[in-house]
C-alpha cells in the first residue's frame, strides 16, 4: 500500500510500531549520503588532538596520530533523537569554541527515557530542523533559516543503549556488548543451555558449551566464535546461557550497532570509538526526493595503538580497519529505494601510516594520506537508452570526484599539473555497503529479518497465510534439492527427516552439518501472484492515534534467498571505469518499455570491479550497432544505492620486503570476500615492489593501498519535459514530478535563479509503479504528454486543420538538456566565464583507459566513445593562477539551452580543511572555519592552524540580464598584509563544481588553483650577487655555497665551474662533445618562493614526441635530482636540480640548440608554448618572476689530431703483430698544411746504444709544376704534392704529383707475404676528368714488389720478433724535428692482413665497427680530447670548457640583471673552440681495436720543445655532415642557381658533394665548394618539371650522404602582388596593340579576401586622341573577374563580369586562373579557365597606353596575389585560340 501527500510527492512514512524487539529500534530511513577520509596530523593539529607537545614521547605519539575528516547527508526532517540516542546543540558565536549545551529527545541513555510510544500527555523532544516557513505554517515561530554551524551528536550505541556490560541475572550471567561483532552474520546471542549435550555424543563439547549453529550464507559455513569474545575456547563452541533470550550477550551484532569505530583497542582490549560531532554546511529545506536533507562535516582524531603502543598498522600485512555504521537504509514500500532497503550502512575505510621518505631516503618525513571523495547526496539520473548519448557519454554516465593529496613523486619531479598521486575506483563490496539487508516479508514487516535462516522462516509463514488453498498444509514447502514435501534427505543425503516431524508454522529446521535451510518453498505462485492476499498488518501512531494497515504479500518479491538479492549489492547494469571514476548505467529508456535499439555507441565494462571473469582489462559488452538478445527491460524508477570503494597507494614497504604466508595469514580479502592476488612465483614468497604498486589490481593484498568510501544514492527517473516557451502560454499546471507541482523554473533565492515558468509536459518520475498494469496512458504512466501543453488554448497550431506529428510534439514538448559550462574564450584568459582545461591538460583516452604496454587490451586498437567529445567523458582539469597573499577569484559561468531554467552551481570537491560558504550579499561569511591544513609556516603570523580565516566562499548565484547563463563567484580570501612566504593557504589545491538545473547534473569542472610568488626564479650560477640574495633566507643554497666555496681555488675564476657546485651554465654557453662521449651538466633554479616546486624543462630545439611535447635529443636524458643539506633531509622543491646526460653515437654529428625554461608552477611540459617561451602572459605577476629561460649550443663533431714543428704520436704496440705471416695494411686520413717535404708515418726499430733505423717513411712531397714547349718553359701551374714511401733500403715508389694541400687525404699500403706491394691515395677508383661530369676526384694507385728473402718478405713485426733487443716506433707525424707534418691527422687503421681494394675503398668513408673487423690489430681515432687539465673538475670525455664567462675583472661584480651580460661586460662564449684548448703531448690516445695497442703523443723528451701538438674538433671526410639550412631555398627549375648550404662537419673534401633528388626518382650529384666547416656551396642541376627535391650532403662520396635532408623546391618565377600594393608596367604597349584590336592574358592567382573591393588585375591606361585620360581594366571581386572602363572623370557600369566565379578565398586562395581579355570595334570577350563571356564592347580608343599589372594608384585598389605568364597579342583571338594560349600552346 503506497501512502501520497499533495503534489504528488513521495513521503516517508514515519512508523513507529507499538511493539518492537531490540534489534529492530535502529530501523530508519534518514541516511542519504557519507564518505571518510583520514591523514596524519600536523603541528597545527597536536593541541586539538590532546597531545602533549612538551612530552618526550610527542613526537612518537604525533607520528601515529590521525585526523579523521567526515562528511554526511541525512534527511533533515527526520524526528532525530528519537531512535539512535543523537543530540543537538545550537552554533557558537563567531570565533568561539562552542560550549552550547547538548540537547535530546528524552536523553535516550536508557530504554524507559527513549520509549518508542510517547503517552498521549507526554511532550516530545525531537529535532525536526523545520524552515521557518514550515514554522509559520505550523504556527510556531521556532524555526530557522539555514542550520549552519548547528551541530549534531552521533552516539556510539546498541539500540537504545551504549555499547555495555549487563547483569548478572538470577543465574548470575552477564551480558557484554562492548565489542561489535566479527562477522555481520553473529547475532551475538548465546544458545539455550539444555541440560544435555546436542550432539548426541558425550564429552564432545566442554560443559556449557555448543557447536556454533549460526551460518555465514556468503560461505555456508558456520560463523567462528571469535577469540576477543567473552569465555572463548575455540571458534567452533560457544558458551550457553541457563535463561533463554533474543538479547546479545557476546558481542553487538551489526544489525544493531552504531557508531564510529578506529579499528584498535584501549588498554583493557575493548575496541576503540568516538561520538560524531556533526556540523551542519547546508541545509536543504526542499521536502523532495533528491532534497530534503542537512549535510555535515566532522573532524577527529586518533592515535592508534596495539597493546598499548602507538603502531601505524594492525600486523605486518593488516591495516586497521575503520568504520562508521548506523541505521537503516529508505525503504521500498514508503521511499522506493530499490536495491538495499532498509540496508545497514558502513562507511568502511583502512588506516596504513606510512612516511615514505624514511624508506626512500628522498622525502624526509613527509606522510602519506588517503584519498578523499565526495559527491552530492542524491544524484538524479534520466533514463538514457542505447540510441542516445548523454552529456557525458554513453547511456546514462556520470563521473565522481576524488583526488589524493600525496604527491606522485615521478609526476612531481615532473613537475607536471595535478600531480596528485592516482586514484583507483571500485564498486564497493557487500561487506563494504554494510552487507545486512532487513529483509522484511512483507516489507515493512517487523522484525527484520537479517539472517537467511529468519528470511526463509518468515516465507514460509506468508505463504502457508496468503497463498495456500484454504485448509491445506505446507505442500509447497520442500526438502532443499529432493522436491519432496515432508520428508527426504537433506542436501549431501546425510540426515533424514525424522518420522513424525511437525511442518507446521513455526518448525525452522536446519542442516548444522552444512549451513543449509532445511525447507524452502519451491511451489507455483499462481495463487498470490498478483499481491492481493494479505500476509500480515501494521500497527501505526497517526496523530496520536493506533491504526492497523494490512500488509500484503506478492510471491514474485519474496524469492529464495538469493546472496545478490538478499545481501547488499550494487545496483544492476552499472558500470564503473577504475581510472576516471566515471560511471556508465544501462538504464532502458523508461520505465515500462524494453529497449530494443541497437547501440548508438561501443558500451564498454571499463574494467568493472564487479567483473570478476575480466579484472584487468576492458572488455566490450555490446558493439556499436549491434542489437541485443534478448531485449533489456528497464530499471525500476526510484532510489538506488551505490558504495565506491576508492584507493591509492599505501607506499607501505612490508609489503614487499616481508614475507607473505598465504597459509597462515589467509587468502581472501575479509573487505571483498575475494582472493588475493598471491606473490609472484619463483620470488620466494616475496610480493615484488611492482605489485604493490598496481593499485588497479582490485585483488592485491589489503597492506599495498588505503582505502575509503563514497556512500551515495542515485535517483532514476523519466527525462523531464516542459512546454516551449514561444508555443504555449505555460499558464496551467501540468504534470507534477519528483521535485515540482507542474511547473517548472519557478525557484528563486540565494542559491537558485530562474528564467521564468514552463509547464511540465512530461517525465520527470513515474507515479504508477507496477510495470504490469495494462491499459494506462503515456499521461497516466507520466512519460510524455504534449497535450498538456495544448490547455492554453494558446499554441501555434491550428489543430483543427494541422495533424499533429511527432515531430512537432517534440517541438511543443521539449525534453530537458544538461546545463553546460561557459568556457573562457582561451584558457588562462579571465574574461569572466569559467576557468577552463587547456587542451594539453585534457587526460586522452590512451592514457586513461589503456595500458599502453599491453597490446592484448581491446582498447588499445578500438576507437574512442564516438560522437561524444572526450573532454566530456573526461573534463581534464582548469588552470588559476593566483598570487600569494592576494585574494583569489573567479566566476563559475553556465547556461542552459531549454526553454525554462532553474540553475544551481554547487561545490562538489574542496580542499581539505576548508569549507565553503555562502555568502551574505556584502560577501562576508556567515562564519569562520576551524583550518586542519598544515601550515609550514606556523608562527610566522601567530597561526598555528587553530583558525584559519582564508575560508573558500562562493557568492550568490546571479543572472546575466535576460539570458539563460548564470555564474556564482569563487572567492578564496587571504590577508594581504602577510609577506608572501607566510601566507597559510597551500600553494597547489583543486576545487570541483558542476552545474545542476535540478533535474540534471553537467559535467564536473575541476580548477587547479596555484598561488605564484613575486620572488624572482633565479638560476644558481656563479654571480657572486646571488648570494646575497637568499643569505640567510634558505639553507639550501647557503650549504650549496658553502660547499662549493670550500672547493673553489682561490684567485681561480674558472674554478667556480668545479664540482660539486652543479652550476648552471651561463646563458649562450657552448659545449662540444664528441661520438661515444658523454657530456653533462646541470640546470638549477632556486626561488625561496614558498611555492614548490620549480619545474625545469627544455623548451626548444629537442626531439618533438608524438604528444607534443619537447625531451632531449635521443639518447640524451634529463633526470632530476634532489639537494642534500646537512639535516640529511632532501630538497625536492625548491632549489630543483636537473642533470643532461648525453652520450652522443656515431651518425649524431651535428649542432644542437637546446634551451631550458625554469618554472615556478606544475606545468604539463605538453601545456608550454615552446615556439614563444618568452611571451607566455601571466597574471599578477612578471614574467621575470615566474620563470627564465637559458639556452645553449652543443655541438658533436669528431676530433682530429693537429701536429706542427716537429710532434708525433708513438703507436709501436701494434707493430709486432705485423708480420710475414699475412701481412699487413696501413691506413690513415690527413689534412696536410705545410709547403715542404713532410714525413707522415715512419715504422723502424732501434738498436741498443745506436740511432734509429727506418723501415718504412711515408712522405708528401711538393712538385712544381710547369708546362713546356720545345722545352721551353711555357706556363707555371704552381705546386702540387704526391706520396713518396720509401724503406730503410731506399726503395721507392710515388704517386703523380697532382694532389693539393689543405684538404684531406686518405692514404693505405698494403704489403702481402710475397711482397707484392700497393699504395692507393684517395681511394681505389681509376683517376678521371670530364668537362661535363661534375663528380670527378684524383686517384692514385701503384704497385710494386718488395724485397723477398726465403719466398717471404721482411716486415717490420718480423724484425722486431727475430731480435727481442731491438726497440719498435711507429711515428705517425714528423719523424723528428728535422722531418715534420704540419697539419691534421685522422682515423689511423691498422691490419695484420692485406685488404683488398674493394676493402679499402668500402671502408675509406665509413667508421669502423672494431668488432666486426678481421685482423685489426689497432685502430685510432682521436677522439681523446680532454680538458680535465684545465681545473675545471671535469671528468675525462667532458667538453665544458666553453661556459660563457665575464672577464676576471667583472666576476666579483657581477649582477642578477642578466645572464649573458656583468655590468655590460659580454659574457657570451666563443664562436667556436680554440685550437689550442685540449693538449695532446704526452697523452694518450686510445685504441679502439679492443687490442689495447694504445699510443700516446709524444713526451717533451721525444718531442721538439718548439712543437705542438693538440686534439681539435675538425670534421674530416668521414665525418657525417649535418646541413642545418639553405639559401635560398627556392630555385629556378632550369637549374644554374648557386645553393649556399650552412650546417656543421663540412670537411674540406674533394669528396664533397650535394645530391639533389627528382621527380622522376633519380638523383643528381654535384660537387661542392668548401667555404668554411660550417658553410659549403653548390650549383642547383635542372629539372624536367616543378618539383621538391631533397638536398643533402656528403664528405665521402656519392654512397656516403646521411639522412639530414633540405628540402629544395624546384620552381617557375612569379611576380608577386603584395596587399599593400605593388605595380609591373609595360610601356608604350599600344605601340603593339591597341585596344581596337587586342588580346592581353595571364595566369592569375588572387588572394584577397574582400568580397567586394576591386582589384586591379591587368589594365591598358592612357590617353585617347582628344586628350582625356581612358583605363580599361580587368578587376577581381573576390569572387568574379569584372571587366571595367573609364574615360576622362567618367565612371560607366562595369562591361560584364566572368560567368564562372572561382571559390571565395577563405584564406588559402582561390587558386590559379587563366584571364584573358579580348576586343576588336565590335566585340569584347572575356575568357577565364577557358569559358568565355560576351562583355559590352568597350568605346575607349587609346592613341598611347601602358599595360600594368597591378596598381599603386590612389583611388584604385591595389591586386594580392601572383601574376606569370603574360601574354599579349594585336589581334582579336577566339575561344578555341585562347584556349591552346592557356596551355602553352
Amino acid at each position: 500500500m503506497e501512502m501520497r501527500v499533495a503534489a504528488g510527492r513521495w513521503t516517508p512514512l514515519l512508523l513507529l510500531a507499538t511493539l518492537l524487539l531490540a534489534s529492530n529500534l535502529v530501523s530508519g530511513s534518514h541516511f542519504r549520503y557519507g564518505t571518510i577520509s583520514w591523514r596524519p596530523i600536523d603541528t597545527g593539529d597536536a593541541i586539538d588532538a590532546g597531545l602533549d607537545i612538551t612530552s618526550v614521547d610527542f613526537d612518537n605519539l604525533a607520528r601515529h596520530t590521525v585526523a579523521f575528516e567526515f562528511k554526511a547527508a541525512y534527511r533533515r526532517n527526520y524526528e532525530w533523537g528519537k531512535f539512535f540516542r543523537e543530540q543537538w546543540r545550537l552554533p557558537a558565536g563567531p570565533n568561539e569554541e562552542n560550549t552550547q549545551p547538548w540537547q535530546d529527545g528524552g536523553s535516550c541513555y536508557t530504554k524507559d527515557s527513549c520509549s518508542v510510544e510517547v503517552p498521549a500527555t507526554g511532550s516530545q523532544n525531537y529535532q525536526m530542523f523545520i524552515s521557518e516557513e514550515e514554522a509559520i505554517a505550523a504556527g510556531s515561530d521556532i524555526g530557522e533559516r539555514s542550520y549552519l554551524e548547528w551541530q549534531i551528536k552521533l552516539a556510539v550505541g546498541r539500540s537504545y543503549y551504549e555499547l555495555n556490560v549487563t547483569g548478572p541475572n538470577i543465574n548470575n550471567e552477564f551480558s557484554d556488548t562492548r565489542r561489535p561483532c566479527v562477522s555481520p552474520f553473529d547475532t551475538g546471542d548465546k544458545p539455550i543451555c539444555l541440560g544435555t549435550d546436542p550432539s548426541g555424543t558425550v564429552n564432545s563439547y566442554p560443559a556449557g558449551y555448543y557447536p556454533v549453529t549460526q551460518i555465514d550464507p556468503t560461505t555456508n559455513r558456520p560463523v567462528p566464535y571469535d577469540a576477543t569474545y567473552p569465555n572463548f575456547v575455540n571458534a567452533d563452541t560457544v558458551p550457553c546461557e541457563k535463561v533463554d533470550n533474543a538479547d546479545p550477550d557476546y558481542c553487538s551484532p551489526w544489525s544493531q550497532t552504531y557508531g564510529f569505530f578506529f579499528g584498535d583497542n584501549d588498554d583493557n582490549g575493548y575496541p576503540t570509538s568516538t561520538d560524531v560531532v556533526l556540523t551542519i554546511t547546508d541545509t536543504n529545506f526542499e521536502v523532495t526526493n533528491v532534497g530534503n536533507y542537512l549535510l555535515g562535516t566532522s573532524s577527529f582524531y586518533h592515535t592508534y595503538r596495539k597493546n598499548g603502543v602507538p603502531t601505524k598498522k594492525k600486523e605486518d600485512f593488516t591495516p586497521w580497519t575503520a568504520y562508521f555504521t548506523g541505521g537503516n537504509r529508505l525503504t521500498y514500500t514508503t521511499e522506493r529505494l530499490i536495491n538495499n532497503h532498509q540496508g545497514r550502512f558502513r562507511l568502511e575505510l583502512t588506516v596504513n601510516l606510512n612516511y615514505p621518505g624514511e624508506v626512500i631516503g628522498k622525502q624526509g618525513y613527509v606522510p602519506n594520506n588517503s584519498p578523499v571523495m565526495t559527491a552530492l547526496p542524491v544524484l538524479p539520473v534520466p533514463y538514457t537508452g542505447r540510441s542516445e548519448i548523454s552529456a557525458n557519454g554513453m547511456l546514462a554516465t556520470f563521473q565522481v570526484a576524488g583526488f589524493d593529496p600525496d604527491i606522485d613523486i615521478k609526476a612531481y619531479q615532473g613537475s607536471k599539473l595535478e600531480s596528485n598521486e592516482k586514484v583507483y575506483y571500485y564498486l564497493g563490496s557487500p561487506r563494504k555497503m554494510g552487507m545486512l539487508l532487513a529483509n522484511q516479508v512483507p516489507d515493512m514487516k517487523y522484525p527484520s529479518r537479517w539472517n537467511r535462516e529468519d528470511y526463509e522462516a518468515a516465507r514460509k509463514e506468508c505463504y502457508q497465510r496468503s497463498c495456500a488453498p484454504t485448509g491445506a498444509d505446507a505442500a509447497p514447502f520442500v526438502l532443499v534439492g529432493t522436491g519432496t514435501p515432508g520428508k527426504g534427505a537433506t542436501r549431501d543425503g546425510s540426515n533424514a527427516i525424522p518420522a513424525g516431524t511437525n511442518l507446521t508454522l513455526g518448525n525452522n529446521f536446519t542442516d548444522l552439518a552444512n549451513g543449509f535451510p532445511l525447507f524452502t518453498y519451491e511451489g507455483t505462485c499462481s495463487e498470490c501472484a498478483n499481491g492481493d492476499r494479505t500476509c500480515t498488518s501494521l500497527r501505526l501512531l497517526v496523530d496520536g492515534f493506533t491504526t492497523e494497515t494490512p500488509l500484503n504479500f506478492t510471491c514474485e518479491r519474496y524469492k529464495p534467498w538469493d546472496n545478490k538479492l538478499n545481501l547488499a549489492h550494487q545496483p544492476e547494469r552499472l558500470y564503473l571505469d577504475r581510472y576516471s571514476g566515471v560511471v556508465q548505467w544501462e538504464t532502458g529508456i523508461n520505465p515500462r518499455d524494453v529497449d530494443n535499439a541497437t547501440y548508438l555507441t561501443d558500451f564498454w565494462n571499463h574494467r568493472d570491479s564487479g567483473d570478476v571473469s575480466n579484472t584487468k582489462y576492458a572488455k566490450r559488452l555490446a558493439a556499436k550497432g549491434t542489437q541485443p538478445s534478448p531485449e533489456q527491460e528497464p530499471l525500476q524508477p526510484g532510489f538506488y544505492n551505490v558504495v565506491f570503494d576508492v584507493r591509492s597507494y599505501s607506499h607501505d614497504p612490508d609489503c614487499h620486503l616481508k614475507v607473505y604466508d598465504a597459509a597462515t595469514l589467509g587468502s581472501i580479502s575479509p573487505h571483498t570476500g575475494k582472493a588475493f592476488t598471491l606473490p609472484a612465483p619463483g620470488n620466494g614468497g616475496l610480493y615484488t615492489e611492482a605489485q604493490c604498486k598496481a593499485v588497479d589490481d582490485e585483488n592485491m593484498i589489503d597492506i599495498a593501498y588505503v582505502s575509503v568510501p563514497l556512500d551515495f544514492l542515485l535517483f532514476l527517473y523519466p527525462p523531464a519535459s516542459w512546454c516551449s516557451k514561444s508555443k504555449c502560454r505555460n499558464t496551467q499546471a501540468g504534470i507534477t514530478t519528483f521535485r515540482d507541482e507542474g511547473f517548472y523554473g519557478t525557484q528563486n533565492d540565494v542559491n537558485v535563479l530562474s528564467t521564468g515558468s514552463c509547464t511540465i509536459c512530461g517525465g520527470g518520475e513515474w507515479n504508477l509503479y507496477d510495470v504490469s498494469a495494462a491499459g494506462l496512458t503515456d499521461k497516466q504512466l507520466n512519460l510524455t504528454d504534449y497535450t498538456v501543453c495544448l490547455q492554453d488554448d494558446d499554441c501555434k497550431y491550428d489543430f483543427d486543420t494541422v495533424a499533429i506529428t511527432p515531430a512537432i510534439e517534440a517541438d511543443i514538448c521539449k525534453r530537458n538538456t544538461p546545463p553546460k559550462w561557459v568556457d573562457q574564450a582561451s584558457a588562462g584568459n579571465d574574461d569572466g566565464n569559467t576557468p577552463t582545461p587547456r587542451l594539453a591538460d585534457r587526460p586522452t583516452w590512451s592514457t586513461l583507459r589503456v595500458v599502453p604496454s599491453d597490446p592484448t587490451s581491446a582498447l588499445a586498437s578500438d576507437p574512442f566513445i564516438d560522437g561524444v567529445p572526450i573532454e566530456n567523458v573526461y573534463p581534464g582539469l582548469a588552470l588559476f593562477l593566483g598570487q600569494r597573499s592576494s585574494e583569489v577569484r573567479f566566476n563559475l559561468t553556465a547556461v542552459d539551452e531549454d526553454d525554462c531554467v532553474e540553475m544551481q552551481i554547487l561545490p562538489i570537491g574542496l580542499f581539505r580543511g576548508y569549507t565553503m560558504y555562502n555568502l551574505d550579499t556584502d560577501g562576508v561569511p556567515t562564519a569562520s572555519q576551524a583550518c586542519s591544513y598544515a601550515s609550514s609556516f606556523a608562527g610566522n603570523d601567530g597561526n598555528i592552524g587553530s583558525t584559519c580565516p582564508y575560508n573558500m566562499k562562493l557568492e550568490f548565484i546571479k543572472r546575466i540580464g535576460t539570458t539563460n547563463q548564470f555564474y556564482r563567484t569563487f572567492v578564496w580570501s587571504a590577508n594581504n598584509t602577510l609577506p608572501q612566504v607566510q601566507d597559510p593557504r597551500p600553494p597547489n589545491v583543486v576545487v570541483c563544481f558542476i552545474p545542476f538545473d535540478n533535474y540534471q547534473v553537467g559535467i564536473r569542472r575541476c580548477v587547479n588553483i596555484i598561488l605564484l610568488s613575486e620572488r624572482f626564479l633565479y638560476w644558481i650560477d656563479a654571480r657572486a650577487k646571488l648570494t646575497d640574495v637568499f643569505s640567510g633566507t634558505n639553507d639550501a643554497f647557503n650549504t650549496i655555497v658553502e660547499d662549493c666555496n670550500a672547493t673553489r681555488i682561490a684567485g681561480s675564476n674558472e674554478n667556480r665551474y668545479q664540482n660539486p657546485c652543479h652550476y648552471t651554465p651561463a646563458d649562450l654557453t657552448t659545449f662540444y662533445v664528441s661520438p661515444n662521449h658523454t657530456l653533462e651538466f646541470y640546470m638549477t633554479a632556486l626561488q625561496d618562493s614558498g611555492n614548490p616546486p620549480i619545474g625545469i624543462y627544455i623548451s626548444e630545439g629537442g626531439t618533438m614526441r608524438a604528444n607534443g611535447t619537447v625531451g632531449p635529443p635521443e639518447g640524451a636524458t634529463f633526470e632530476y635530482l634532489e639537494y642534500d643539506d646537512k639535516s640529511g633531509k632532501t630538497h625536492l622543491r625548491d632549489p630543483a636540480k636537473r642533470r643532461f646526460t648525453w652520450t652522443p653515437k656515431e651518425g649524431q654529428q651535428c649542432k644542437y640548440v637546446l634551451c631550458f625554461i625554469g618554472n615556478n608552477t606544475r606545468e604539463l611540459e605538453e601545456s608550454i608554448e615552446f615556439t614563444s617561451t618568452f611571451f607566455w602572459t601571466r597574471p599578477f605577476v612578471p614574467i621575470p618572476a615566474l620563470l627564465d629561460e637559458r639556452c645553449y649550443t652543443i655541438v658533436v663533431a669528431d676530433q682530429q689530431l693537429d701536429m706542427q714543428a716537429g710532434s708525433f704520436v708513438d703507436a709501436a704496440a701494434a707493430l709486432p703483430s705485423l708480420t710475414s705471416d699475412c701481412g699487413m695494411t696501413f691506413s690513415m686520413w690527413f689534412y696536410p698544411e705545410g709547403t715542404t717535404t713532410m714525413s707522415l708515418a715512419t715504422f723502424g726499430y732501434t738498436k741498443p746504444g745506436e740511432t734509429d733505423n727506418i723501415v718504412y717513411m711515408l712522405e708528401w712531397d711538393p712538385v712544381t709544376a710547369v708546362v713546356f714547349h720545345d722545352g721551353i718553359t711555357v706556363q707555371d701551374l704552381g705546386q702540387y704534392y704526391r706520396l713518396k714511401f720509401s724503406t730503410g733500403q731506399s726503395y721507392i715508389i710515388q704517386t703523380d704529383a697532382e694532389f693539393c694541400v689543405n684538404e684531406w687525404h686518405f692514404l693505405t699500403f698494403t704489403i702481402a707475404p710475397n711482397g707484392n706491394f700497393v699504395l692507393y691515395l684517395d681511394g681505389v677508383e681509376t683517376t678521371h676528368y670530364s668537362d661535363d661530369d661534375r663528380d670527378f676526384h684524383v686517384v692514385a694507385v701503384e704497385t710494386g714488389s718488395m724485397p723477398v728473402v726465403d719466398g717471404k718478405v721482411e716486415i717490420i713485426g718480423d724484425i722486431l720478433n727475430n731480435n727481442p733487443g731491438y726497440t719498435g716506433f711507429l711515428r705517425i707525424g714528423s719523424f723528428d724535428a728535422v722531418q715534420t707534418f704540419n697539419g691534421m691527422i685522422g682515423d689511423v687503421r691498422i691490419y695484420s692482413r692485406v685488404l683488398t681494394a674493394e676493402e679499402i675503398g668500402a671502408k675509406q668513408f665509413v667508421p669502423l665497427t672494431a668488432t666486426s673487423e678481421v685482423g685489426l690489430e689497432a685502430y685510432y681515432k682521436f677522439n681523446d680530447g680532454s680538458q680535465a687539465d684545465n681545473t675545471l673538475g671535469n671528468s675525462v670525455g667532458q667538453f665544458n670548457k666553453y661556459r660563457a664567462l665575464p672577464p676576471d675583472t667583472a666576476d666579483s661584480f657581477c649582477n642578477l640583471a642578466g645572464d649573458t651580460y656583468c655590468n655590460n661586460v659580454a659574457a657570451d662564449s666563443p664562436a667556436g673552440p680554440s685550437e689550442t684548448e685540449m693538449k695532446a703531448k704526452g697523452q694518450l690516445v686510445t685504441d679502439l681495436s679492443g687490442n689495447g695497442n694504445h699510443a700516446a703523443g709524444c713526451g717533451p723528451d721525444a718531442c721538439s720543445t718548439t712543437s705542438t701538438m693538440y686534439f681539435v674538433f675538425a670534421p674530416s671526410p668521414i665525418t657525417h655532415p649535418c646541413p642545418e639550412e639553405t639559401l635560398p631555398t627556392v630555385v629556378h627549375v632550369d637549374g644554374g642557381n648557386p645553393i649556399f648550404v650552412a650546417g656543421t662537419g663540412f670537411a674540406r673534401s674533394q669528396w664533397l658533394k650535394c645530391s639533389f633528388s627528382m621527380s622522376d626518382g633519380s638523383i643528381k650529384v654535384i660537387k661542392a665548394v668548401h667555404n668554411t666547416t660550417g658553410n659549403i656551396s653548390c650549383v642547383s642541376p635542372g629539372s624536367p618539371d616543378l618539383t621538391v627535391s631533397a638536398l643533402e650532403v656528403t664528405n665521402g662520396g656519392v654512397n656516403f650522404f646521411t639522412n639530414f635532408q633540405l628540402p629544395i623546391y624546384m620552381m617557375e618565377r612569379v611576380v608577386s602582388f603584395p596587399e599593400t600594393g605593388g605595380k609591373v608596367t609595360i610601356k608604350d604597349a599600344c605601340d603593339m596593340i591597341g585596344t581596337n584590336l587586342f588580346s592581353m592574358g595571364a595566369w592569375v592567382y588572387p588572394l584577397s579576401q574582400s568580397s567586394s573591393a576591386l582589384e586591379d588585375v591587368i589594365s591598358l591606361i592612357g590617353m585617347t586622341s582628344n586628350d582625356q585620360t581612358g583605363l580599361l581594366s580587368v578587376r577581381y571581386n573576390g569572387a568574379r573577374f569584372v571587366v571595367y572602363e573609364k574615360i576622362g572623370s567618367t565612371v560607366t557600369p562595369p562591361l560584364g563580369e566572368s560567368s564562372a566565379a572561382p571559390a571565395h578565398n577563405m584564406g588559402e586562395g582561390s587558386g590559379w586562373h587563366y584571364v584573358m581579355l579580348s576586343g576588336n570595334t565590335d566585340r569584347l570577350v572575356l575568357y577565364m579557365d577557358g569559358e568565355s563571356t560576351e562583355l559590352t564592347a568597350t568605346s575607349i580608343s587609346l592613341s598611347t597606353c601602358d599595360l600594368e599589372l597591378g596598381t599603386t594608384t590612389t583611388g584604385r585598389r591595389a591586386f594580392f596575389g601572383y601574376v606569370e605568364e603574360l601574354s599579349a597579342f594585336s589581334g582579336f583571338l577566339e575561344a578555341c585560340d585562347a584556349y591552346q594560349i592557356m596551355w602553352g600552346n
